[in-house]
């Protein structure tokens, strides 16, 4: 299995170099910053983690077209690809939370289809003017720096159009959410069948499977903040809810906790639901989870969050758990020769 980090921008500004060094000499070979709103500005982050590792891929997991244009992105993005010596996968979605602003989640994947077809051009350097529905270019020189090269672009999608407009154009999907394996089971069954659909071969187009993670040698400490995270996400998992049958009281109590802070509303939350959608618990909790989604043959898994009540303990406790399974691994393979 591969494994990554995705770091949610609320931590303390010191601590992204810190917990990308040490997470590139874990053993994690994806480290991408959680860009959301009313979060530190991704890029900025996402330098700090370019500048601390030397070969991990890194990129925004995920940004999101509509609050900055994909011109603005693609500078972005080329910019952190020359920094990190051509590190960068980008990741893209159509973005969440948008009730802060008043705005609400942009309708239908034409949009960022169409973003898409903007980064590839300008981050590419073979500029094509196109008018589309919602994003276009017009006739220019394009970047005026940058690699000009073809930069992997992820989806960050979950529902059947999204993933199946990954399978088409994306060079991959990070779904968030996805510590079960019954519903990433059919984001794989989507992208393949996508895949194929479009002449490509379903080994090219990655599927990372993302879960909130919070784990901590005090499992009770780790479970009772795990609900705290949640609760931030859970109003927003559209297809999942219905997948997994969540009963309608958690979401409202989840809404009631992340945005009025009424906290006893977390009790609410379910322990099964909880572990629907994240790591949360003990060393053992953590095993039990990567042993079902390798059983079920996924294999890149990413953890995201803040990781626990005490992040560096709980980047630990995972960079443990990956070395005991590469050993494993490696037995294994001796074994067999």
């Amino acid at each position: 299995m591969r494994f990554g980090l995705q770091l949610h921008a609320s931590l303390p500004i010191a601590e992204y170099p810190a917990l990308a060094r040490r997470a590139e000499q874990l053993g994690f070979g994806d480290i991408t910053v959680h860009d959301v709103l009313m979060r530190r500005p991704v890029w900025p982050l996402l330098c700090d983690v370019a500048r601390a590792t030397s070969g991990a891929e890194i990129g925004p997991n995920v940004t999101h077209p509509y609050l900055q244009h994909p011109a603005v992105i693609a500078a972005y993005a080329a910019h952190l690809d020359e920094l990190s010596g051509g590190r960068l996968v980008l990741g893209i979605g159509r973005g969440s939370m948008y009730e802060f602003v008043n705005q609400r989640l942009p309708r239908g994947f034409t949009g960022l289809e169409e973003a898409v077809r903007v980064l590839r051009s300008l981050l590419g350097g073979n500029v094509e003017p196109f008018d589309g529905e919602v994003f276009g270019l017009g006739p220019g020189p394009g970047l005026l720096f940058g690699a000009r090269r073809r930069v992997p672009i992820h989806l960050g999608v979950y529902g059947e159009t999204g993933v199946r407009l990954a399978g088409r154009i994306a060079d991959g999907v990070r779904a968030a959410g996805q510590w079960d394996p019954a519903y990433a089971t059919e984001i794989r069954r989507w992208l393949g069948e996508s895949a194929e659909t479009s002449g490509r071969d379903p080994a090219t187009v990655r599927l990372v499977v993302e879960n909130w993670t919070c784990i901590h040698p005090d499992r009770d400490l780790a479970r009772a903040a795990a609900r705290r995270v949640l609760a931030s996400f859970l109003p927003h998992l559209g297809t999942m809810l219905g997948f997994y049958g969540i009963d309608a009281r958690e979401v409202r109590a989840a809404s009631a906790a992340s945005t009025h802070g009424d906290v006893a509303a977390l009790s609410a939350i379910t322990d099964a639901t909880v572990d629907r959608f994240m790591a949360a618990g003990d060393a053992d909790d953590l095993r039990r989870g990567l042993d079902r989604l390798q059983a079920s043959g996924f294999t890149e898994v990413s953890f995201s969050g803040v990781l626990g009540p005490e992040p560096h303990t709980a980047l630990e406790m995972l960079g443990a758990e990956l070395a005991r399974r590469g050993a494993a691994t490696a037995a294994a393979e001796s074994g067999r020769r």
